[in-house]
């Protein structure tokens, strides 16, 4: 059985339990597959193969609209945290907000109206209006021919998380961590990768050596994961004491951003290019 979270984040669990470790967030319009039921939670898979526990409520599992939502053109959320209006202007209620990287319905039409907003579908069949400059196209893949550009936007993508929180298993600007910041920069560039900190079988990610490593390009430590930015710069969220979540930092000693304890724990480089 298929379903769609409905929420603005469906929290998945390591076990059974509102207690127990968060092992990672689905976001609004995300599908999954339901494995099975357990002491009132619902064990689930992910589109990027990750599992856990999750509480039926954040979830749709009505057959006809699921099969819709698969099939119907979506909007990627770009901003922070976005709220869908019951209609287009910024006095209306909000039926939900929907963190970046959450989806939702593109319409046939999507002039802009009102207040600068666009009509959009949400997955139960209801309808709502957003700021059409918060919302770009889903992209579903990626051209690897681009290469130069294809790692820029990796970078600019993964900076729009700059001073975030670190949140463990966090995957939005509310809070995230090592892996939720790179599995989501590569995620809204159409790249699905492992969502800890590692290179499994399976995904686009393959080992290099570290020092064949190049902008866009990641970074794996032990229990850690970077984006390198060049020039001896990483990005990343870390749960350090001196930093407040996504930070920049160097490897370069004359830097007053030097992390050299990070640079005695490099295991290895890893690329999609």
């Amino acid at each position: 059985m298929k379903a769609v979270v409905i929420t603005d984040i469906c929290p998945l669990y390591k076990e059974q339990s509102l207690n127990s470790e968060l092992a990672d967030e689905v976001l609004h319009g995300m599908a999954v597959d339901v494995l099975g039921e357990d002491h009132g939670f619902w064990r689930v898979r992910t589109h990027y193969n990750y599992d856990g526990y999750a509480v039926p409520n954040t979830l749709l599992d009505d057959v006809k609209r699921v099969k819709h939502w698969h099939n119907t053109p979506k909007w990627t959320v770009w901003s922070p945290y976005l709220d869908i209006k019951t209609s287009p202007s910024v006095h209306a209620r909000t039926i939900v907000s929907c963190p970046r990287g959450g989806l939702l319905e593109r319409l046939d039409s999507d002039e802009i109206i009102g207040d600068g907003y666009t009509e959009i579908g949400l997955p139960d069949g209801s309808t709502g209006f957003v700021r059409k400059p918060c919302v770009a196209p889903e992209i579903t893949s990626w051209d690897k021919s681009e290469e130069k550009s294809a790692r820029s936007e990796l970078i600019r993508t993964a900076k729009l998380y700059l001073g975030d929180q670190y949140r463990w298993g966090g995957k939005t600007p509310l809070g995230i961590d090592c892996s939720g910041l790179t599995s989501m920069a590569y995620l809204l560039n159409g790249v699905l990768i492992y969502r800890d900190a590692d290179i499994r079988p399976g995904f686009e990610m393959k080992e290099i050596p570290f020092e064949d490593k190049q902008p866009g390009d990641l970074i794996f430590f032990k229990g850690h994961v970077a984006m390198y930015l060049g020039n001896n710069e990483f990005i990343h969220s870390t749960a350090h004491p001196s930093a407040i979540g996504v930070v920049i930092n160097s490897f370069d000693p004359a830097s007053p951003a030097y992390r050299g304890d990070l640079l005695e724990k490099v295991l290895k480089a890893g690329t999609i290019f």
